[in-house]
């Protein structure tokens, strides 16, 4: 993820592909339960442009995911998809769902289990299927005048997914998809915003498009606040090159 890690996606957390396009033939995931929506093949690569409103000098440009490597955890077969700066998240699959039940930053020494595994995506895929993300933290929503600003180590919130839709179509910079899916996220904080609105539920809104044979090709995450103690944002990624 880029420094402040915005968005996991993971963890958590997004049809018509131009083959043409690819730099060359790509790894084969033969055994992805999601037909080619969630590739976990090892060597597969995705990069992304990061654009945000925020005005934060330390947010990278582009933002790089890998699958590096598949292990053994628990007994279970597990992807580990890692990021350009060394975050590591911890994919499980079957039948049922893609769900992360660990991760690791760059200054741990080992992968620190899920207490509960974060479901990325509920199987089978299913227009209007919706279930629970797990916990999720503001990662946009800022302290206007406080410190520590950012609410990301103190403030936990439920999120929960849905499909919207199973037939979407989406341009991004490395080609044009169709029949994508979209699946919407969303959980709300409670913040004393201003004397004026109060407390306020916050709605932070997490957007992903699936595409086949390529997987997550744009996500987006908006969490915008009312009033003058806070601010808020939002930041998108979009697909320019995989391998």
């Amino acid at each position: 993820m880029n420094k402040t890690r915005l968005g996991a996606v993971a963890v958590v957390l997004v049809a018509g592909l131009a083959w043409w396009a690819w730099p060359h033939e790509p790894a084969s995931d033969s055994g992805d339960p999601t037909g080619g929506y969630f590739p976990l093949a090892v060597g597969r690569q995705w990069v992304y442009e990061v654009e945000t409103d925020l005005n934060e000098p330390d947010i990278e440009q582009t933002l790089t995911l890998s699958v590096d490597r598949q292990i053994e955890l628990d007994g279970q077969p597990t992807w580990v998809r890692r990021s350009a700066d060394g975050a590591e998240y911890y994919i499980q699959r079957d039948a049922q769902s893609i769900r992360r039940v660990a991760s690791r930053t760059d200054l741990d020494e080992q992968a620190k289990q899920e207490p509960v595994p974060r479901v990325v995506l509920k199987l089978p895929l299913t227009n209007g299927a919706s279930w629970d993300g797990g916990m999720t933290s503001p990662y946009l929503i800022r302290r206007s005048n406080e410190y520590p600003r950012t609410f990301r180590y103190t403030h936990k919130v439920p999120m929960t997914f849905q499909v919207m839709s199973m037939k979407e179509i989406i341009e991004v910079p490395y080609g044009s998809y169709s029949d994508c899916i979209r699946v919407e996220g969303r959980g709300y904080i409670k913040l004393f915003t201003d004397p004026v609105n109060g407390f306020t539920d916050v709605p932070l809104i997490t957007t992903e498009w699936y595409c086949k044979g390529v997987g997550l090709v744009a996500f987006e995450r908006e969490e915008k606040v009312p009033g003058g103690f806070m601010t808020g944002g939002k930041v998108s990624y979009k697909l320019v090159s995989m391998q």
